[in-house]
Protein backbone atom coordinates (compact mmCIF):
# COMPACT_ATOMS: atom_id res chain seq x y z
CA UNK A 1 0.00 0.00 0.00
CA UNK A 2 3.07 2.28 -0.42
CA UNK A 3 2.32 5.45 -1.87
CA UNK A 4 5.32 7.89 -2.21
CA UNK A 5 9.00 8.76 -0.65
CA UNK A 6 11.66 10.92 -1.55
CA UNK A 7 13.94 7.71 -2.31
CA UNK A 8 11.78 6.78 -4.98
CA UNK A 9 13.31 8.10 -8.14
CA UNK A 10 16.57 5.51 -7.24
CA UNK A 11 14.37 2.64 -6.62
CA UNK A 12 12.34 3.05 -9.89
CA UNK A 13 15.24 2.96 -11.70
CA UNK A 14 16.50 -0.28 -9.97
CA UNK A 15 13.52 -2.10 -10.53
CA UNK A 16 13.24 -0.87 -14.02
CA UNK A 17 16.56 -1.79 -15.00
CA UNK A 18 15.91 -5.11 -13.09
CA UNK A 19 12.99 -5.75 -15.06
CA UNK A 20 14.75 -5.94 -18.98
CA UNK A 21 17.13 -8.78 -17.48
CA UNK A 22 15.35 -10.42 -14.60
CA UNK A 23 11.04 -9.39 -14.73
CA UNK A 24 10.69 -12.04 -11.96
CA UNK A 25 13.21 -10.95 -9.63
CA UNK A 26 11.73 -7.04 -10.49
CA UNK A 27 8.35 -7.98 -10.06
CA UNK A 28 9.23 -9.61 -5.73
CA UNK A 29 10.98 -6.35 -5.37
CA UNK A 30 7.78 -4.51 -6.28
CA UNK A 31 5.13 -6.40 -4.50
CA UNK A 32 8.05 -6.20 -1.12
CA UNK A 33 8.11 -2.70 -1.90
CA UNK A 34 4.23 -2.36 -2.09
CA UNK A 35 3.90 -4.30 1.15
CA UNK A 36 6.30 -1.81 3.36
CA UNK A 37 5.80 1.25 4.65
CA UNK A 38 9.67 1.55 4.23
CA UNK A 39 11.72 4.13 6.12
CA UNK A 40 10.64 5.06 9.89
CA UNK A 41 9.40 8.48 10.23
CA UNK A 42 11.01 10.13 12.84
CA UNK A 43 8.87 12.25 15.44
CA UNK A 44 9.65 15.75 14.46
CA UNK A 45 10.65 18.65 17.48
CA UNK A 46 7.67 20.19 17.42
CA UNK A 47 5.76 16.89 18.40
CA UNK A 48 8.36 15.98 21.10
CA UNK A 49 6.51 17.85 23.94
CA UNK A 50 3.36 16.18 22.97
CA UNK A 51 4.26 12.05 23.13
CA UNK A 52 6.42 12.90 25.91
CA UNK A 53 2.93 13.50 27.97
CA UNK A 54 1.77 10.46 26.34
CA UNK A 55 0.75 7.20 28.17
CA UNK A 56 2.47 4.74 26.19
CA UNK A 57 1.23 1.09 26.33
CA UNK A 58 2.14 -1.99 23.78
CA UNK A 59 -0.60 -4.43 22.65
CA UNK A 60 -0.42 -7.47 20.46
CA UNK A 61 -2.68 -7.29 17.15
CA UNK A 62 -2.45 -9.80 14.23
CA UNK A 63 1.56 -11.19 15.50
CA UNK A 64 2.52 -7.71 15.89
CA UNK A 65 3.80 -5.53 18.35
CA UNK A 66 1.97 -2.51 18.48
CA UNK A 67 2.41 1.03 19.74
CA UNK A 68 -0.53 2.74 21.49
CA UNK A 69 -0.80 6.16 22.86
CA UNK A 70 -3.07 7.89 25.16
CA UNK A 71 -3.66 12.05 26.09
CA UNK A 72 -6.32 13.20 28.65
CA UNK A 73 -9.04 11.24 30.05
CA UNK A 74 -13.07 11.10 30.20
CA UNK A 75 -16.00 9.43 28.73
CA UNK A 76 -15.69 10.71 25.38
CA UNK A 77 -12.73 8.78 23.10
CA UNK A 78 -11.74 10.31 20.13
CA UNK A 79 -9.12 7.88 18.01
CA UNK A 80 -6.97 9.38 15.25
CA UNK A 81 -5.86 7.20 12.47
CA UNK A 82 -2.11 7.93 10.50
CA UNK A 83 -1.67 7.10 6.71
CA UNK A 84 0.70 5.32 5.34
CA UNK A 85 4.78 6.12 6.44
CA UNK A 86 3.73 8.08 9.06
CA UNK A 87 2.96 7.53 12.73
CA UNK A 88 0.48 8.90 15.44
CA UNK A 89 2.67 11.39 16.04
CA UNK A 90 1.68 13.36 13.00
CA UNK A 91 -1.17 14.78 15.02
CA UNK A 92 0.48 16.17 17.66
CA UNK A 93 -1.47 19.66 16.90
CA UNK A 94 -4.75 17.99 16.85
CA UNK A 95 -3.95 16.35 19.82
CA UNK A 96 -3.25 19.81 21.86
CA UNK A 97 -6.35 21.34 20.26
CA UNK A 98 -9.13 18.51 21.05
CA UNK A 99 -7.56 17.23 24.74
CA UNK A 100 -8.41 20.95 25.82
CA UNK A 101 -12.10 19.97 26.14
CA UNK A 102 -11.77 17.08 28.11
CA UNK A 103 -11.55 14.36 26.33
CA UNK A 104 -9.70 11.10 26.26
CA UNK A 105 -7.84 10.90 22.72
CA UNK A 106 -6.04 7.61 21.96
CA UNK A 107 -3.64 6.82 18.61
CA UNK A 108 -0.88 4.27 17.78
CA UNK A 109 1.38 3.52 15.29
CA UNK A 110 0.64 1.00 12.61
CA UNK A 111 2.90 -2.32 11.78
CA UNK A 112 5.87 -1.15 10.14
CA UNK A 113 5.55 2.70 11.36
CA UNK A 114 6.72 4.83 14.73
CA UNK A 115 7.73 2.26 17.27
CA UNK A 116 5.37 -0.56 16.29
CA UNK A 117 7.22 -3.94 15.22
CA UNK A 118 7.41 -5.41 11.99
CA UNK A 119 7.90 -4.03 8.47
CA UNK A 120 4.93 -4.33 6.35
CA UNK A 121 1.13 -4.07 7.30
CA UNK A 122 -2.37 -3.58 5.48
CA UNK A 123 -6.01 -2.31 6.08
CA UNK A 124 -6.80 -5.46 7.77
CA UNK A 125 -4.10 -4.56 10.48
CA UNK A 126 -5.41 -1.16 10.84
CA UNK A 127 -9.21 -2.20 10.93
CA UNK A 128 -7.93 -4.61 13.94
CA UNK A 129 -6.02 -1.99 15.67
CA UNK A 130 -8.71 0.24 15.53
CA UNK A 131 -11.57 -2.53 16.91
CA UNK A 132 -8.40 -3.68 20.06
CA UNK A 133 -8.78 0.14 21.37
CA UNK A 134 -12.40 0.60 21.06
CA UNK A 135 -13.72 1.77 24.09
CA UNK A 136 -17.07 0.36 25.80
CA UNK A 137 -19.30 2.97 24.78
CA UNK A 138 -17.53 3.23 21.26
CA UNK A 139 -15.69 5.97 19.52
CA UNK A 140 -16.93 9.66 19.87
CA UNK A 141 -15.26 10.56 16.42
CA UNK A 142 -12.19 8.81 14.49
CA UNK A 143 -10.33 11.40 12.57
CA UNK A 144 -8.42 9.39 10.07
CA UNK A 145 -5.34 10.99 7.35
CA UNK A 146 -4.90 9.14 4.05
CA UNK A 147 -4.67 5.91 4.08
CA UNK A 148 -5.87 5.55 7.37
CA UNK A 149 -9.43 6.37 5.78
CA UNK A 150 -10.21 3.04 3.88
CA UNK A 151 -9.17 1.71 7.29
CA UNK A 152 -11.65 3.41 9.43
CA UNK A 153 -14.18 2.39 7.23
CA UNK A 154 -13.31 -1.31 6.82
CA UNK A 155 -13.39 -1.26 11.21
CA UNK A 156 -16.78 0.83 10.87
CA UNK A 157 -17.99 -1.98 8.54
CA UNK A 158 -16.96 -4.60 10.67
CA UNK A 159 -18.82 -3.18 13.67
CA UNK A 160 -16.95 -0.45 15.43
CA UNK A 161 -19.01 2.23 16.66
CA UNK A 162 -18.25 6.08 15.97
CA UNK A 163 -20.57 9.07 16.62
CA UNK A 164 -18.44 10.79 13.96
CA UNK A 165 -16.20 10.68 10.74
CA UNK A 166 -13.64 12.80 10.07
CA UNK A 167 -11.02 11.88 6.91
CA UNK A 168 -8.21 14.29 5.36
CA UNK A 169 -6.93 13.49 2.37
CA UNK A 170 -8.91 10.00 2.30
CA UNK A 171 -8.10 7.55 0.00
CA UNK A 172 -11.61 6.13 -1.26
CA UNK A 173 -10.50 3.23 -3.69
CA UNK A 174 -7.88 0.23 -2.65
CA UNK A 175 -7.06 -0.03 -6.50
CA UNK A 176 -6.61 3.36 -6.63
CA UNK A 177 -3.54 3.01 -4.06
CA UNK A 178 -2.26 0.32 -6.42
CA UNK A 179 -2.40 2.29 -9.74
CA UNK A 180 -0.69 5.58 -7.59
CA UNK A 181 2.26 3.38 -6.14
CA UNK A 182 2.47 1.69 -9.68
CA UNK A 183 2.72 5.84 -11.01
CA UNK A 184 4.91 6.61 -8.83
CA UNK A 185 6.95 3.45 -9.27
CA UNK A 186 7.26 3.94 -12.90
CA UNK A 187 5.77 0.14 -13.60
CA UNK A 188 5.56 -1.00 -16.80
CA UNK A 189 1.84 -2.70 -17.18
CA UNK A 190 3.35 -6.13 -16.75
CA UNK A 191 4.76 -5.65 -13.55
CA UNK A 192 2.10 -3.52 -12.14
CA UNK A 193 -0.27 -6.66 -12.84
CA UNK A 194 2.31 -8.58 -11.32
CA UNK A 195 2.44 -7.07 -8.30
CA UNK A 196 -1.54 -6.96 -8.18
CA UNK A 197 -1.69 -10.71 -8.49
CA UNK A 198 1.02 -11.30 -5.78
CA UNK A 199 -1.54 -8.86 -3.95
CA UNK A 200 -4.31 -11.04 -4.55
CA UNK A 201 -2.29 -14.42 -4.14
CA UNK A 202 -0.58 -14.35 -1.19
CA UNK A 203 -1.76 -10.86 1.07
CA UNK A 204 -4.91 -11.75 0.56
CA UNK A 205 -5.50 -15.32 0.05
CA UNK A 206 -8.63 -16.40 0.19
CA UNK A 207 -10.16 -13.11 0.39
CA UNK A 208 -12.90 -12.55 -2.21
CA UNK A 209 -13.19 -9.19 -4.37
CA UNK A 210 -10.26 -7.49 -2.61
CA UNK A 211 -10.30 -4.29 -4.81
CA UNK A 212 -13.87 -3.61 -4.03
CA UNK A 213 -14.21 -4.67 -0.09
CA UNK A 214 -11.27 -2.77 1.28
CA UNK A 215 -11.97 0.67 -0.50
CA UNK A 216 -14.00 3.28 1.96
CA UNK A 217 -16.94 3.10 -1.26
CA UNK A 218 -17.61 -0.34 -1.11
CA UNK A 219 -20.40 -0.39 1.00
CA UNK A 220 -21.82 2.62 2.61
CA UNK A 221 -21.83 3.66 6.25
CA UNK A 222 -24.82 4.34 7.87
CA UNK A 223 -25.95 8.14 7.20
CA UNK A 224 -26.31 8.21 10.70
CA UNK A 225 -22.56 8.52 11.18
CA UNK A 226 -22.14 11.95 9.77
CA UNK A 227 -18.62 12.39 7.98
CA UNK A 228 -16.33 15.64 7.44
CA UNK A 229 -14.30 15.07 4.32
CA UNK A 230 -11.18 17.25 4.42
CA UNK A 231 -9.03 17.30 0.96
CA UNK A 232 -6.57 19.66 -0.43
CA UNK A 233 -7.38 20.56 -3.87
CA UNK A 234 -3.07 20.66 -4.05
CA UNK A 235 -2.36 16.79 -2.93
CA UNK A 236 0.54 15.41 -5.00
CA UNK A 237 -0.26 12.34 -3.25
CA UNK A 238 -4.31 11.42 -2.96
CA UNK A 239 -6.19 13.22 -5.90
CA UNK A 240 -8.94 15.39 -5.08
CA UNK A 241 -10.94 12.87 -6.89
CA UNK A 242 -10.65 10.47 -4.51
CA UNK A 243 -12.62 13.02 -2.19
CA UNK A 244 -15.50 13.09 -4.53
CA UNK A 245 -15.35 9.76 -4.69
CA UNK A 246 -16.26 9.60 -0.80
CA UNK A 247 -19.15 12.05 -1.04
CA UNK A 248 -20.18 10.69 -4.16
CA UNK A 249 -20.56 7.09 -2.34
CA UNK A 250 -22.18 8.53 0.89
CA UNK A 251 -24.40 11.09 -0.34
CA UNK A 252 -26.27 11.51 2.88
CA UNK A 253 -24.28 11.91 5.26
CA UNK A 254 -21.11 13.49 4.16
CA UNK A 255 -20.10 17.29 4.21
CA UNK A 256 -16.87 18.40 1.50
CA UNK A 257 -14.81 20.63 2.60
CA UNK A 258 -11.66 21.81 0.04
CA UNK A 259 -8.72 23.53 1.12
CA UNK A 260 -5.54 24.28 -1.28
CA UNK A 261 -2.35 24.75 -1.10
CA UNK A 262 -1.17 22.93 1.99
CA UNK A 263 -0.86 19.58 0.19
CA UNK A 264 -0.81 16.05 1.69
CA UNK A 265 0.59 16.57 5.22
CA UNK A 266 0.29 19.81 5.92
CA UNK A 267 -3.63 19.91 6.38
CA UNK A 268 -2.43 18.02 9.57
CA UNK A 269 -0.63 21.44 11.13
CA UNK A 270 -3.24 23.95 9.52
CA UNK A 271 -5.07 26.17 12.10
CA UNK A 272 -8.26 26.47 10.32
CA UNK A 273 -8.33 22.75 9.25
CA UNK A 274 -7.87 22.09 12.88
CA UNK A 275 -10.27 24.31 13.96
CA UNK A 276 -12.78 23.14 11.64
CA UNK A 277 -12.46 19.44 12.71
CA UNK A 278 -12.81 20.56 16.40
CA UNK A 279 -15.59 22.11 15.46
CA UNK A 280 -17.07 19.17 13.68
CA UNK A 281 -16.12 16.93 16.61
CA UNK A 282 -17.58 19.07 18.96
CA UNK A 283 -21.02 19.23 17.31
CA UNK A 284 -24.14 17.55 19.04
Amino acid sequence: MSTISSTMPAVSRAVRALERVAPTLAAEAAYALWRSPGRRVAVHATEVPVMDDARVRFVQVRGHRVATYEWGSGSRTVLLVHGWQSRASAFAPLVRELRESGRRIVSFDAPGNGRSGGRSTDVRDYAAIIADLEPAGGYEAIVAHSFGTPAAALAIRSGIRTSRLVTVNGAADFEYLLSRFGGTLGLTPRMLGAVRARTERRLFRGVDDIWNRFSATSTPLSPGIPWLVLHDEDDAVIDVAQARALVAAHPLSTQLVLTSGLGHNRPLRDDEVLDRIAAFVDQR
